[in-house]
């Protein structure tokens, strides 16, 4: 690719997406959209993906979220299908960790938590979809040892 100051990177159209050049399809829907994108830097001829988005089959956008050593890290946010947030959490090495929250279709809360290496800790409230507090449960932590493997 040639470019000059102040140029837009390129752009490259699969299904209803517009990619840049640094954006990879890792998977398709068999109508053609793409179900997964990542993207990724180069250094020294080695790609390394940084983030990653997962799509509805109609190409509207279902997750998204950083990534380190391909694995989730950082706030991971998912999405109704017709935009609104679903839900948010955190993620250290691929597991769970920190806060979480999902949200009612009509924006308002339906839970917050927080994980500990994967598994729900300390206090959880739950709503309606009015905002009334329905239940607050406790969970303790996991031992140190657990391998949970990350929720998807």
């Amino acid at each position: 690719m040639l470019a000059a100051c102040n140029s837009t990177p390129e752009k490259h159209k699969v299904g209803v997406l517009m990619l840049d050049d640094n954006q990879e399809v890792i998977t398709k829907y068999i109508n053609g959209n793409p179900n997964i994108v990542r993207t990724f830097e180069e250094k020294d001829g080695a790609r390394t993906y940084v983030f990653e988005r997962e799509y509805y089959e109609d190409g509207n956008l279902l997750k998204e979220g950083a990534l380190k050593d391909g694995k989730r890290n950082g706030v991971w946010k998912s999405y109704y299908k017709d935009g609104k947030l679903w839900s948010e959490g955190e993620f250290v090495n691929g597991k769970m960790e920190g806060k979480t929250t999902s949200y009612h279709p009509n924006g308002q809360v339906r839970y917050s938590g927080e994980f500990k290496n994967g598994i729900k800790f300390g206090e959880w409230r739950f709503y309606d979809q009015d905002g009334k507090l329905l239940e607050i449960k406790y969970f303790a932590e996991a031992p140190k040892n657990d391998t949970v493997d990350s929720i998807q």
